[in-house]
């Protein structure tokens, strides 16, 4: 715990001299090597308990109310940890490249990077506290650091806007977390999340039901669950392109960690708190799946995307507790480790494609899908970069999205009790299917309309690759992704202790699942690695052929093409976003050509979040609603104001008997 502590002080003693009157250069350097530093001490004390199983704690005396204050590392946190402070070190290096037009300028850069400190730190206290306080203080450090980082740009009213509806959502989601605190804490009479743990598992009822939802509701908020998801593509949108991928990829991974840690914490969930996950999970793997499909900025489709992603992750948790919950090991280890392993992956592949995203918007000064087109010959490796990137996402193989999806499958496939269990989880597996297809058209679209054809508009800056400083974290992560996918097996690996900590929760005697799961990802491995050395062959031998000769497109007999006669985004997807009007909400602003000989005719589609569009429609008309409300009770029959106190006294009384412990 020494080192762990050395890492804190590093982080926090590095945030303060970035604070110092220096230049912007320097600040930028301090970040980086106070990232570093404490990235490596972190990991010299993960390593055994990550591969080794060993567990370290620690406590330090704090005064009254608060009273000893306890940390704790397993498994599950050393796993969190083993791949958040390397990736933010990468997002800091990243972002000297893509700030580095502020170094000249007044901008207080040390700030931004005093925020990424904070953030590292965040992830400390929140993955080895064993004390409600600690989680709570690390909780609320990582949502004011992701809001600050957010609103950078803090002169446009978009961003502000972006910032404030963050802000807002991660408070709600906070007051849920202390509310489900505040009543394990009247129950347990202690703050330690072990006593948490001993009334979770002793007591049964609405009172474990109600915290279960509580924490669901947080996490979910935390995380962007569907329909929880709103502020994450505005975020996404207004944020510096490697902040918005540690969002993605990171930060919000915290919601995830600490829906595990109490599932853990129970012990054995109920049968429903099994398909409530998948439910749950499975819509919001599917609607930010939809959505993808036919967004025009190319971060807030990223950004939808992590809404599909957590939710395929969400799947494989409830597949796990429905395996404690039927005592079936195969389902717990193949839920939780596909779930883990799929959280691994996307960090690695979501990242990349932010900081794709981020290369496209230095190089053009634009992410609108509809004026980009033919950046793939001036930016050569970002475009190399996205396509891996996007090939991972999809799930296809060779790279490490299709490994830890086919461990999800697995479990989906094995070990119901009853033949309805059966077809409802095969039913589930057809929904994530049809997720990784409408994942695999998004992605085709992103990358076609802005990699290939020819530029849509003029006026776009004119791009070139971007700097070292951008190119190496996007390198890193795309050998990372070509790595777990050739040897899923190491994945595995960083999962292993995590498993193993729920396969503890099963009465003893239970066979080793493990090892299975292991020997499958090996044999995937070698299918892969035979795959990705033929796709290299092939791209050698083209690269050695006679360039065949290229012609203009024929277009019907006419002579003069332009860049205009190909498709836009929103033509690519028209016909398959037609067949979801339901859940696609369309805006089109258009103006009909006239004359001869016209020239200013235009159509324009976007597509808007159907939550938030209904959000914003309920809080315009709620002071219109409050007022009328207001006028009926001030008439001159006091009988509807009565009756209204009276609804309100009886729901009151409601809730409190059902909160209430039993009579002594």
């Amino acid at each position: 715990m020494n080192a762990l502590l050395s890492a804190v002080l590093v982080l926090l003693l590095g945030a303060g001299a970035c604070l110092l009157p220096l230049r912007n250069a320097t600040r930028a350097s301090i970040g980086v090597l106070s990232q570093a530093l404490a990235t490596a001490l972190v990991w010299s004390t993960l390593a055994p308990v990550l591969f080794h199983g060993s567990v370290l704690t620690g406590e330090l005396a704090w005064a009254y109310p608060v009273g000893t204050l306890r940390v704790r590392l397993d498994a599950l946190g050393a796993f969190f940890l083993a791949w958040s402070l390397p990736m933010t070190l990468l997002g800091s290096v990243y972002a000297v490249g893509y700030m580095r037009k502020h170094f000249d300028s007044t901008r207080h850069l040390g700030v931004h990077y005093a925020l990424l400190n904070l953030t590292s730190l965040s992830f400390i206290l929140v993955y080895t506290a064993e004390h409600a306080l600690v989680f709570l203080l690390g909780w609320e450090i990582a949502a004011l650091a992701a809001w600050l980082l957010v609103i950078w740009d803090y002169t446009n009213q978009k961003v502000r806007f972006a910032g404030f509806n963050y802000l807002v959502s991660t408070h709600i989601g906070l007051i849920f977390l202390v509310a489900a605190f505040m009543t394990m804490y009247a129950h347990s009479a202690s703050w330690e999340l072990a006593s948490f743990g001993l009334w979770l598992r002793s007591h049964g009822g609405s009172e474990r039901n109600l915290v279960f939802l509580l924490l669901v509701a947080s996490f979910g908020l935390k995380s962007a669950f569907f329909p929880f998801h709103s502020w994450l593509p505005r975020a996404h949108a207004a944020a510096p392109a490697h902040v918005s991928a540690l969002m993605s990829g990171v930060i919000h991974k915290a919601g995830l960690y600490a829906l595990l840690r109490f599932i853990f914490l129970i012990g054995k969930p109920d049968a429903w708190m099994g398909w409530f996950l998948i439910g749950f999970c499975a819509l919001s793997a599917l609607v930010g799946a939809l959505y993808t499909v036919s967004q025009r900025d190319l971060k807030r489709l990223l950004g939808y995307s992590s809404t599909e992603n957590v939710g395929i992750a969400g799947i494989g948790f409830g597949v796990g507790c429905l395996g404690l919950s039927w005592d079936q090991p195969a389902l717990v280890a193949l839920g939780f480790a596909g779930g883990l392993l799929h959280l691994l992956n996307h960090a690695f592949f979501k990242c990349q494609l932010f900081y794709a995203a981020g290369a496209v918007y230095q190089a053009t000064h634009t992410v609108d899908l509809e004026r980009l087109g033919g950046l793939a010959r001036l930016m050569p490796w970002t475009a190399a970069s996205f396509l891996l990137g996007g090939v991972a996402i999809s799930a296809l193989p060779p790279l490490n999205g299709f490994t830890s999806e086919f461990v999800i499958y697995s479990g989906l496939f094995r070990g119901a009790t009853s033949t309805g269990a059966q077809v409802a989880l095969c039913a589930v597996a057809a929904v994530l299917a049809f997720v990784g297809a409408v994942s695999a058209l998004s992605i085709t679209r992103a990358f076609g309309v802005i990699f290939l054809g020819s530029p849509r508009d003029p006026t776009v800056h004119p791009p070139s690759e971007v700097s070292r400083w951008m190119l190496l974290p996007m390198g890193v992560h795309s050998a990372g992704v070509m790595l777990l996918g050739v040897l899923p097996v190491l994945g595995f690996m960083l999962v292993r202790g995590s498993a193993e900590i729920a396969l503890a929760l099963l009465p003893p005697g239970r066979p080793d699942m493990l090892q299975p799961i292991s020997d499958s990802l090996t044999r995937i491995g070698l299918i892969s690695g035979s795959l990705a050395m033929l796709v290299g062959l092939i791209l050698w031998l083209r690269s050695r052929a006679t360039p065949a000769p290229t012609q203009p497109t024929w277009g019907c007999g006419y002579a003069l093409p332009s860049a205009r006669m190909q498709y836009t985004a929103a033509s690519f997807s028209w016909d398959f976003s037609a067949r979801f009007r339901g859940v696609l909400v369309m805006l089109r602003r258009q103006k009909a050509p006239t004359g001869y000989f016209p020239t200013d005719g235009y159509v324009i589609t976007d597509c808007v979040d159907a939550v938030e569009r209904r959000l914003f429609s309920v809080v315009a008309h709620g002071d219109a609603s409050a007022n009328e409300l207001s006028q009926r009770l001030h008439e001159d029959d006091p009988r509807i104001a009565f009756g209204a106190t009276l609804l309100f006294i009886v729901l009151l009384g409601g809730l409190v008997v059902l909160t209430a412990g039993p009579l002594p």
